[in-house]
């Protein structure tokens, strides 16, 4: 794909509006089902929309676990009629909160109808926002280290399986079992004035720490917010989730006190805010940043439901019993095994944005972390941001390693429904795309024609002293 020379300057918004639900709707993200008591802080959609002259796209956040296709293609069609932006230029991820409201069908919990479709107006509506605050902008990217921040999840134990989370201090630990992606991708604008628009921010970790039953953004609501402060109240953050199927804030290794609650979703989203504004401090800004948007469509294959376990699942739900992780399990293979006999197969957008020398690859389930170092090591691009838990959701994709190794993430429910090659699919067809497109060239740079110092070139008679030791 060739990028159009000759682009106007760039014109940025960004925008934000408020999706909370009301207390007593659904909490989705765990085993049981969990009713909210209340609002712990509010849950938006945000937005930020970037126009070269010829192209623009949308790059969305929603705070909830997950954002059904249907919400997105519903989404994407009143901003194509509303603001003129095609579907294949608006990228829609969710944070993946886990106290995020009724808008996913996950263990025992249910979307909620209404939700999902006020959740697709209320994406639209900020869009719309964030294309009507367009205004002149200068446009920057850049990579920041948040090393110490995320931890994987799973780890080799000495019987040569895999275990997610096995506890701290577990001592059959051997090592995690996949790595960690600490860079923070930001890409930033500022206005005329030099006031700082907007960010968006991508970062590979589980947004699980809040916990509780109250609605909360997780982590990123913290990040958000101190961003403000720093940069001023018109700064609005876009947060994207980086490849972090396996990665979480807990550090199984260390015997520190349990990573979860209020007081480490205010560390983590601060201390994610500070290296973005460190960031921000070194990069360089531009009027010219072409933008590029393309997507591709993937039919991935369905695990099928072994007769036994449909057996077993049967006898475990005939009988009277407290709902446990056992049955919970049984109700996921019978519910699987249906979405299989009605469809095999399972559609997955993969999409590529480039803004600059920049791109972003939004990929629709819970990446794991190998695959997102893949990409961005096959990208011709000097930076790439994978998202994940973009433009729907698939479920887990993890490597063949972990599928061999077992573990929360492989084991089969409606949220591990794939084949074992799904990733690695997916994967190639986003390095197919960034390589479909062409890297802009780096903007010019002047060389400095300062003369040197004259002072700077003082010779040692000049020191005052008769003699000067060697």
């Amino acid at each position: 794909m060739q990028w159009r020379k000759g682009v106007e300057a760039m014109q940025v918004g960004f925008a934000r509006v408020d999706i909370t639900p009301p207390a007593g709707a659904l909490i989705p993200g765990g085993f049981r089902r969990l009713v909210s008591t209340g609002v712990h802080d509010p849950l938006h959609a945000t937005a930020c929309v970037l126009d070269d002259g010829k192209t623009m796209v949308a790059i969305v956040s929603v705070d909830a676990l997950s954002v059904k296709g249907s919400v997105v293609k519903q989404a994407r069609q009143r901003i194509q009629q509303r603001c003129g932006i095609a579907p294949a230029q608006v990228l829609i991820a969710a944070t993946h909160t886990h106290t995020g409201g009724p808008i996913a069908d996950v263990f025992e919990s249910e979307a909620d109808l209404s939700y999902c479709a006020f959740v697709a107006e209320q994406i639209a509506k900020v869009v719309e926002a964030a294309t009507v605050q367009r205004r002149p902008a200068t446009v920057g990217v850049g990579v920041g280290d948040a090393e110490g921040l995320a931890f994987n999840r799973r780890f080799v134990m000495r019987n040569g399986l895999h275990q997610t989370h096995p506890g701290k201090g577990h001592p059959d630990i051997v090592k995690p079992a996949g790595p960690t992606d600490p860079t923070v991708g930001v890409v930033a604008a500022r206005d005329g004035q030099g006031h700082m628009l907007g960010c968006i921010v991508n970062f590979a970790c589980h947004c699980t720490v809040m916990g509780g039953s109250q609605f909360s953004a997780d982590y990123p609501f913290y990040l958000g917010e101190t961003l403000r402060r720093v940069f001023g109240e018109q700064c609005v953050a876009v947060f994207l989730p980086g490849a972090c199927g396996d990665v979480t804030q807990v550090d199984n290794l260390s015997l520190r006190e349990r990573e979860f609650g209020e007081r480490w979703a205010w560390r983590i989203g601060t201390a994610l805010a500070g290296v973005v504004a460190q960031t921000v401090a070194q990069m360089d800004f531009h009027a010219e940043a072409p933008l590029q948007a393309a997507v591709t469509s993937v039919a991935l294959q369905r695990r099928r439901v072994p007769e036994a376990l449909l057996e077993t699942a049967k006898q475990l739900l005939a009988q009277n019993g407290t709902p446990s992780v056992e049955r919970i399990y049984a109700r996921e293979w019978l519910l699987l095994a249906e979405k299989v006999q009605r469809q095999p197969t399972v559609t997955a957008e993969v999409q590529v944005i480039g803004i600059g020398r920049c791109a972003l690859v939004g990929i629709p389930g819970e990446l794991f972390c190998q695959f997102g170092w893949d990409i961005k090591r096959r990208s011709p691009f000097p930076l790439t941001f994978v998202v994940s838990c973009a433009n729907g959701m698939v479920g887990y994709l993890p490597t063949p390693d972990a599928f061999r190794g077992g573990g929360y993430e492989v084991r089969l429910a409606r949220s591990s429904q794939l084949m074992p090659d799904a990733g690695e699919r997916l994967v190639a067809e986003a390095v197919r795309l960034l390589n479909d497109f062409t890297v802009p060239p780096a903007p010019a740079v002047n060389p400095t024609t300062t003369p040197p110092w004259d002072v700077g070139a003082s010779p040692p008679a000049l020191t005052g002293l008769t003699e000067v030791d060697p």
